[in-house]
């Protein structure tokens, strides 16, 4: 009753002091809001959401740098022997899948147009729909059957078989895809550009691929680089060092294995999922300490430096309202009900603070999601999107109250400590003084 007593009169001090409190608020939402929109970049890029909904579970492999006799240094892509020796052989992963990476335009005719249509199409195996999680709204993978035979069969989104089809029952239905028709043997509810590893909007054996091309031709290291690159997928996130361990172990084997004078490595991969949105190019070594204390000093400045900035704002108000608490106190007021009304106002403007700084960063996500997500994406995925794709965020990727607590929580103290110093320091003053103090 009594902190209600509290923060009513904390509101009637806003509306009579509005300036001052509009300040306070905004200067709160800002550097809640600022922290808010990396946090949720860099969860959307981290959590499990669909279809990559076990990332805390998955390991990859995505690059290789080699070092021939004479001192030539090439890093890219493995090759498909290389995959295939380092971890179809797994035997602590619950599924491995290798996916095909090449990314360039590709059209789809429509039945009955000559309209090209482009779009997004990755090359993938059967054990990509056992690593990630897609929801089938019609017909199933293709089979391992299509695989070995490279028969031309298509999985495709949801969206896209409305496009083409006006409707999502199309599978056995067949498709142009660059004037070479395709089976289609599913429809899985759409991905969004965010999920990086599964984002297409059809998906297709990769041995259907006419232009596959294992490794990189005439080059005495010809066998182990080329366009593939690998996922595990551990039973648990408890097992996930186990199959760490054993991935590092094969591609040891395996670098050892190559002639004489040649160099292997993947420079501390496999990547978790964390680990893998730093990592750029194969002969990219990567201090992941480093890098989370430097972004954990970022978040610390975003959050300080508007509190010191409150802070002086605090000392100022303070000081102007010294008459105000010298004639309470000559009242009678005791000294922590001075220090009690001053803490409800705190929490009021934090809190109001904190839900303006919600509701902007989502807002800001919104309204430049393409822009911001785009961030840390390699430039080449990005180009390769059709044009006119919008980027999606699912509430799931938004609701991330666990940053938002933390950060109001970080605010409510940094502003406790702005406003609580101050306001000791002022009541700690002779009632003389403050009554004076005009």
């Amino acid at each position: 009753m009594r902190m209600a007593y509290y923060l009513k009169q904390a509101w009637q001090l806003l509306k009579q002091n509005r300036f001052y409190s509009l300040i306070y608020i905004v200067g709160t939402g800002l550097s809640i809001s600022m922290v808010m929109i990396l946090a949720i970049v860099f969860y959307i890029k981290v959590a499990n959401l669909y279809p990559e909904s076990a990332r805390d579970r998955l390991l990859m492999v995505r690059y290789g740098q080699v070092t021939t006799a004479e001192g030539n240094i090439n890093s890219g892509r493995l090759s498909l022997h290389t995959v295939d020796v380092c971890m179809n052989s797994l035997q602590t992963a619950e599924a491995v899948t290798v996916v095909y990476d090449e990314w360039g335009d590709n059209f789809v005719q429509p039945a009955g147009s000559d309209e090209q249509l482009p779009v997004a199409v990755k090359y993938v195996d059967t054990g990509f729909w056992k690593v990630f999680a897609f929801s089938f709204v019609n017909g199933a993978p293709f089979t391992e059957a299509d695989m070995q035979s490279g028969i031309r069969t298509a999985v495709v989104s949801a969206s896209f078989a409305r496009q083409l089809f006006g409707h999502t029952d199309v599978a056995g239905q067949y498709m142009q895809l660059n004037f070479d028709s395709y089976r289609i043997c599913g429809v899985v509810k759409d991905v969004s550009f965010v999920a990086n590893h599964t984002f297409a909007q059809v998906w297709i054996p990769y041995t259907a691929n006419a232009g596959l091309e294992e490794a990189w031709e005439g080059s005495s290291y010809g066998s182990t680089l080329g366009n593939f690159l690998a996922y595990a997928l551990a039973p648990s996130v408890k097992e996930a060092g186990k199959v760490r361990e054993e991935i590092k172990e094969n591609l040891h084997k395996y670098a050892a294995s190559l002639g004489e004078g040649i160099t292997f490595t993947v420079n501390e991969q496999p990547d978790r999922q964390w680990q893998s949105i730093f990592r750029f190019y194969g002969g990219q070594s990567i201090n992941f300490a480093g890098l989370l204390w430097q972004y954990a000093g970022v978040f610390l400045v975003l959050l300080l430096v508007p509190a010191i900035s409150l802070s002086g704002m605090a000392d100022a108000q303070m000081e102007r309202r010294l008459a105000e608490m010298g004639v309470r106190r000559a009242f009678g007021a005791p000294r922590h009900t001075l220090m009690n009304q001053l803490i409800a106002e705190n929490l009021l403007f934090t809190g109001l603070g904190g839900v303006a700084g919600l509701l902007f960063s989502y807002v800001l996500l919104y309204a430049f999601r393409s822009w911001i997500i785009h961030i840390g994406i390699r430039q080449m995925f990005v180009d390769a999107a059709p044009a006119g794709l919008d980027v999606e965020l699912a509430p799931s990727m938004l609701m991330n109250y666990t940053v938002f607590a933390v950060a109001l929580v970080t605010c409510v103290v940094l502003n406790l400590l702005a406003t609580v110093i101050p306001a000791w320091r002022t009541s700690c003053r002779e009632i003389v003084y403050s009554l004076n103090k005009k």
